[in-house]
């Protein structure tokens, strides 16, 4: 689904944001229909760290586990996580960007792992113009800043230092994050234990 819950970024051009409610019924009635047919376990891939987004991911797996003997995890960022596994320091560590913790939004590792694999998708000429944009994301949401245009006012639409990108970064970062992603998705599936009560799909 190429839409999710982006109140952060709905003030720069080109974001499209849909409502939690939208996306919770969509995607909820997906996990719901599958189950209807014996699906169980379900992984949900989720790249979008906005905390409105991760909120709907919360709801999205607790409203879906609550009907039944259903799994619901995810491949990327989680809600209610530390989320160690994406900003892994194995990761930043690739970066040549003297601020790793600053690297956001489309900064030096998202397009870089774009860069990876979809090389004619990326503009390097001017990615090389722009100067670093150095926001503390972090501390800035910890204080109620609710949209990246509050952050950085003349912001042009990314944070990090998206002149230092490389492939070969963003092409390790993929491999080592897919590694990581699949050994916490093992250890969540090998330790489930569905409840033990009546499945109101198979009822049906």
């Amino acid at each position: 689904m190429p839409y999710g819950v982006s109140p952060l970024a709905e003030d720069w051009s080109g974001t499209v944001s849909r409502s939690t409610g939208t996306l919770r019924r969509v995607v909820g009635e997906v996990i719901c229909g599958l189950a209807r047919h014996g699906f169980r376990r379900f992984v949900l891939a989720n790249y979008q760290a906005d905390p409105g987004h991760l909120g709907s991911m919360t709801l999205i797996k607790r409203s879906a586990e609550r009907r039944g003997r259903v799994q619901v995890l995810f491949a990327g960022f989680a809600p209610g996580h530390s989320n160690a596994t994406m900003v892994n320091p194995r990761i930043t560590v690739l970066l040549r960007s003297p601020r790793p913790e600053r690297e956001w939004h489309s900064g030096e590792l998202e397009p870089a792992m774009v860069l990876a694999v979809r090389l004619g998708l990326v503009r390097r000429a001017l990615a090389r113009r722009l100067p670093p944009a150095w926001v503390d994301v972090r501390h800035s949401l910890a204080v109620g800043r609710t949209k990246f245009r509050k952050m950085n006012p003349k912001g042009r639409g990314y944070f990090g230092w998206p002149a230092a990108i490389r492939a070969e970064p963003g092409r390790a970062a993929l491999k080592l994050r897919a590694r990581l992603i699949s050994q916490d998705l093992i250890s969540d599936l090998q330790s489930w234990h569905p409840a033990r009560r009546a499945n109101r799909y198979a009822r049906r």
